[in-house]
């Protein structure tokens, strides 16, 4: 695939959604994702144990001046209310979750 810099919006959103299915199945998690084209959930991830985690996943451009990327991006108050977290992605692949969870204890 391209280097995100020189895709479209929505080719950047499938690509940081294929990184966080990645990143999320390396570390031995079963990872469905979304069908639907909009919805507050992109990727749900099942641990061995059966705890589930929803993930809305976003790419973010880090040409901006801000440090804490998870100011990028806030959660819908239905986002909120179901626990959903924020799966934030570069250019560079480097990763932010929001809230951050602990895998091992969440």
């Amino acid at each position: 695939m391209a280097e995100p810099e020189l895709l479209s919006r929505h080719e950047k959103g499938a690509w940081a959604e294929a990184v966080a299915a990645t990143w999320l199945l390396e570390r031995g998690f079963y990872v469905c994702i979304n069908f639907a084209a909009q919805g507050p959930i992109d990727l749900v991830a099942i641990d061995k144990e059966g705890r589930s985690f929803l993930f809305d996943v976003k790419y973010i451009s880090r040409t901006q001046k801000r440090k804490d990327i998870a100011s990028f991006r806030v959660r819908s108050d239905l986002q909120k209310a179901l626990n959903v977290r924020l799966f934030i992605i570069d250019h560079a692949k480097d990763i932010t979750i929001e809230p951050p969870f602990d895998e091992d204890n969440d």
